[in-house]
Order: C-alpha cells, then structure tokens, then sequence
C-alpha cells in the first residue's frame, strides 16, 4: 500500500507539472509566474480528497499546505525568472480556525507558503484597527506587507499602513504591486472597527471620480516599471458603485488588475482603460475553492499575460507541505482546549430537535419556532441593529441542555463558520422569503425560517396526514402590519444572503453591512443573557412569532370586533349549508 501511494503522488506531482508547462513552445526573453487568492476568509486547512464513505470530493477547499507544494513546483522550474505570491484580501477572518487567533494564524502560514504582498480587504477589520496592526507588524516580520494605498487615518491623513508599495526585480524588469481597498469598509465592517480611518472616498456613483483621482495619483507616484499591477479588493458585484469595472475605466497606467472582493470565480477578462488599453483583471473566487495562476512572459518590447485557474478537483490528491500541515494541526490541537471554556449558563434547554406529532428527535428548528431558533435570529438583529433577521433553521444544528453553555456548545449550534449580512428588501420580498421558507409544511424543511423582530402565520389546509402548506398570513414587523413597499434591512446569514437554500428573493438585493461571524454575535448574545441573569442562569422562550392556522378547522379569525366570525372551509362548510338547507325548507312546510 505504501508503495501504491508514493507512486500515486509521484504521479499527481508529474500532472501538476504538465499542468503549469508553459503554453508557449517559443522561449521569451524572460517569463514569470503571478499566483493569486482572495477571499479566503480563514479557509487554511483543505477538504480532504475523500469524504467519510471513501467517495472523491467534487468540491471543496485547496488549503494552504497543497497551495505551497503547487507553488513549489514552478518555483523549482528553471524556466521561470521569478515566482510571485499575491493576496487580493479578506483572508485572515471568517472560521474558527482564524477567529481563535485573531487572524495571526492565517499570517503565519501566509508567509510558510511564501506570499508576497497582500491587500487589505474589508473583513481584515473585522478584529479592529488596533489588531490589523498587529497583523500588519506579523505579516511584515513573515516577509510580506499588508497594503491598502488608499486608507489613511482621518485626523492626519497619513497613510495607514506602513507599505503600499512592493517592488520586484525579475530578470532586469521591473514589477510593482500595489494594493487597493474598498472603500464600501467603512460599513460592511463593523463601525466601532473602522474609527479614525479613511478608505478615500464615500460609496456612491456620486464618489466614484474622486476616488479614481486618488488612485491615479497613486499610479503616478509610482517609479518606472515595465508591469504595473493594481491589487485591488473591489470586486466586480454590480450592487457596489465603486468596482473594479468602474474605476479601471477611468484610470491610466495599469498593466493588470488582481482583484477580489465579489467571490467571483474563474474570472477573467479585459477591460478598457481611459486610454482605450485594454487591461487584464483576474479574480479567484473564494474560500480557496480555486487559485489563480497567471504566466507573464516579455518578448521582443512586448508583454503577454496567461491566466489559469486551479480548482480544488485538480489537485485534490495532492500531498500538502509537510511543515504546514503540522503547523495546522498545532494550531487545532491548542485551539481544542479553547472548546472547553464556559461562556454561559442557561436555566432551559435550548431546542434544536425534540418531538413533532409523534415522532421523535425531530429537527424542530426546521419546522416551527422554538427558543434557540428564536436566540439565534435575535442575535443577529441585535448584533447588527438590523429591522427584521432571518436564518435558515438548517444552519442550526444541536441542542444546548441546561446548565453551564462551553464555547463548543455554541459552535456545535453553529457550525459553519457563516457571517452575518445585513441586505435591503421590500416587505414583498420578506413576504416571498416566508412563503418559500415555509413552503413545505409539516414537512421539516432545512430553509424554515427562523425569525426575529417579525411575526407570522403558517396557513394549511387538509387535516391528519393531509394538511399542506396553504400560504403566510398576518406578517407583521414590530407590531405593525407589514407593507409590501416599504424597504427594510434585514440580517441574515452569507448563505442566505446571495440565494442559499433558493431564497433567490435575496439575489441582487443591496448589501449595507457584512458583519462578523454568526457565532460571535451568539456568543456575545448568550455571555449578555447570562451577565443579566445571574447565577441561575438565564430562560429563553418561544413568543408566538410563528403560528400555524388550519383553515380546515372552525377557527375564530382575526378578533378585530366584539361579535367573533368564524372561518369555515371544506367539508364541514358543506355539511353547515346542508343542515342550513334542509332547516329553511322544513320551515317553509311548517308555514
């Protein structure tokens, strides 16, 4: 068996190196390699190539120690002139795996993989300034600069970090990166994250010139090169006025743009700058699903670009780096006993699963409303100030029993490392979530939502086994009757948010915050819960925000008179008129 393996990753080894031949049979004067990521958002340790039945992996994540054997390979290729290592942001937050650290985990493999400059994308906030800087001090000791040319500190307008500029020798040429933030930061991080530091400009259509006029001038206080690369975490998200497709128009002097921000995947196309050049933008999804790999080649005064992507299925069989993988593993091993410590305590179980008509262990969050269904959704409207939040009860997976709540208490709860996304709807659109959302009653369905700072009724018809899912009556937010027109902010989770478990009524919908973890807004939720509570612990209930309503049952409607009205439907509708019938004639021969 051993040897089967070794023979088996000697052969990966030759494809991957089949795979990063260059295109090209005519040697350049000089080539070089550009890999680029973004969006890892703490993505570091890659999906197994075979889940637990022994089936291959279609999909999953490449992880940091298959990132560095990739990379080695063309760094051992004489061919290439240089191998440069790019980061386009929104790297170091986003798992527990990041969150436990503070993001210095992610830094630390950062410069073991041998990265060389890196953006700052919006969510390196997500910790604070103060900790970004500390990251920033890290990643400068790892070898690599955090770079953001446009962010200053707003009482002195100084450059808020250290470098913003990175320089490259390769074969006698000259190739400078610098980096790009969105300036969309200042409220898709949290507020109290981004005090005291300008992101250049305000978001709007209305900003858009003023800030591609400092970005300008940022390409002309560059020294001469004959490659220039804006790194930029921007995006291409038609919902962000400032995007990579907007500015590069209105910029000049840019040879390639490295972007990310959009989770936009195998992205590659070209986009005409404000002198008609067009100009290479390149992007690589997210969460380490692909990587980019771009071959730089000058020949004969000219410069050629060839852009690739890697997915996680071409390399899934690939050994990771030996150093790195035991590197991760220390890191879990030491975060391992962090599960353990206590940041809770409830007086009441909070129910994920329990009976439903009859049947046992039941997932009761995928179905109707119950107290951690409830804590969950509170938390996030809370934490984000939000109108309304909803979550699927799907993404909520464990019960937490009575007594002291540990810290893998709660993610056993919330396991998926999701972020909370605070988007604008319409109340029809909200309408439309909790139609589908509960579409499927009695059914437990893993979109049910779970709700807060709203209120509805699930209608059905038919009783026993055939009651079914009718429609959503009487949805209310704060107290108030819901209007269709009117927009609200919602939170929710980033699963959720871009049509996860088809809420496709959220595609497209405008994005005012992307806000920290799930997990975190819980657990603060539960330490508050507990503070107020005491030593007893605190109760959490349910409060009647999801009802259900069979319409074939004689039920009062809506009391909003004295006289009580009663709806009647089906078969008892039919046996009333009947006895109603047959009462009016009896009468008519008694006259």
């Amino acid at each position: 068996m051993k040897i089967i393996r070794k023979v088996t990753v000697a052969f990966l080894v030759i494809a991957l190196m089949v795979i990063l031949l260059p295109v090209n049979v005519f040697a350049a004067d000089a080539q070089f390699i550009i890999y680029h990521t973004n969006d890892i958002h703490g993505r570091a340790e890659g999906t197994p190539e075979k889940d637990k039945d022994g089936n291959l992996n279609e999909k999953g994540n490449i992880g940091y120690a298959r990132y560095k054997k990739i990379i080695d390979v063309d760094r051992g290729n004489i061919d290439y002139d240089e191998v440069i290592v790019l980061d386009a942001g929104d790297a170091v937050h986003g798992t527990l795996f990041a969150q436990f650290s503070s993001g210095e985990s992610m830094i630390e493999l950062m410069g073991m993989v041998g990265v060389d400059a890196m953006t700052c994308g919006n969510h390196e906030f997500d910790y604070g300034a103060v900790q970004l800087k500390e990251l920033e001090t890290q990643a400068a000791a790892a070898g690599f600069p955090i770079m953001g040319a446009n962010v200053t500190k707003t009482d002195s307008g100084l450059p808020f970090f250290g470098v913003n500029v990175k320089e490259f020798d390769v074969a006698g040429r000259k190739v400078i990166v610098f980096g790009v933030t969105t300036p969309e930061t200042k409220y898709k991080a949290h507020p109290n994250y981004t005090k005291g530091v300008s992101f250049g400009a305000g978001d709007s259509e209305q900003d858009l010139d003023a800030f591609a006029a400092k970005i300008q001038a940022v390409i002309d206080g560059l020294p001469p090169a004959e490659v220039v690369i804006m790194m930029g975490h921007l995006g291409v998200d038609m919902s962000s006025p400032i995007r990579t497709t907007t500015l590069l128009p209105k910029l000049k002097g840019l040879d390639l743009v490295i972007d990310g921000h959009s989770h936009t995947a195998d992205y590659k196309m070209k986009i005409k700058d404000k002198e008609d050049k067009e100009v290479l933008v390149v992007q690589a999804g997210k969460y380490f699903e692909q990587i980019g790999r771009i071959l730089v080649e000058f020949d004969a005064g000219e410069i050629r670009f060839t852009p690739e992507h890697i997915t996680f299925k071409d390399v899934r069989g690939l050994e990771g780096d030996p150093a790195i993988l035991a590197k991760i593993k220390a890191f879990n091993d030491a975060n391992a006993a962090e599960l353990g410590k206590v940041i809770g305590k409830t007086a009441t179980k909070l129910v994920q699963s329990g009976d439903f008509r009859g049947k046992e262990n039941v997932q009761l969050v995928r179905v109707q409303e119950t107290n951690l269904g409830n804590l969950v959704a509170d938390s996030l409207r809370k934490a984000t100030g939000a109108d309304v939040a909803l979550t699927n009860g799907g993404g909520i997976r464990a019960n937490i029993e009575p007594g002291e709540i540990t810290f893998g208490d709660a993610v056993s709860v919330l396991p998926f490392g999701n972020l909370i996304t605070v988007i604008r709807v319409t109340g029809q659109q909200i309408v439309d979530a909790l139609k589908h959302g509960a579409g499927g009653y009695p059914a437990p369905m893993g979109g049910f939502p779970q709700v807060s700072g709203l209120t509805f009724v699930i209608e059905t018809e038919g009783l026993g086994d055939k009651e079914a899912f009718k429609g959503i009556a009487d949805v209310k937010v704060g107290g108030t009757p819901i209007d269709l027109k009117k927009t609200y902010t919602l939170a929710t989770n980033d699963f959720m948010a871009v049509g996860g478990d088809n809420y496709t009524m959220f595609e497209g919908a405008e994005q005012v915050l992307l806000h920290g973890l799930m997990l975190e807004a819980f657990i603060d939720e539960i330490k508050a819960l507990t503070k107020a509570a005491g030593a007893e612990g605190f109760t959490y209930g349910t409060d009647g925000r999801i009802k259900v309503r069979n319409l074939s049952e004689v039920e009062p409607a809506v009391p909003t008179g004295e006289t009580a009205v009663y709806l009647v439907s089906g078969v008892l509708f039919f046996a009333v008129a009947a006895l109603l019938l047959l009462t009016s004639r009896r009468k008519v021969e008694e006259s």
